[in-house]
């Protein structure tokens, strides 16, 4: 499988967790940030795909001062919403 690594501008963590337990949709509504302009507190989403999209799976982190300060469980996305969740950060599958 494929990881490939986006920086969210942070959130309530718990909030997310819950969100993406009812729905995985949730994941649309975070805003992309660039890492490098957003060092002290940010989500990073480790997104898990394979070659042809059938299996894909998102886990979260939240980093603050450059260490893991929560993290949350796996969940599954859909072909449809990993598509619109990359192409949000200008990855076009």
């Amino acid at each position: 499988m494929k990881c490939r690594q986006i920086s969210y501008v942070d959130t309530d963590f718990s909030e997310l967790v819950r969100d993406m337990k009812q729905d995985s949709s949730a994941i649309l509504k975070l805003k992309p940030v660039n890492y490098y302009a957003v060092k002290n507190q940010y989500i990073m989403a480790h997104i898990y795909t394979n070659e042809d999209l059938s299996e894909n799976y998102v886990f979260f982190t939240r980093i603050e001062q450059e260490r893991r300060t929560d993290k949350s469980d796996y969940f599954p996305l859909d072909e449809t919403t990993l598509k619109k969740a990359l192409a949000k950060v200008g990855i076009i599958l």
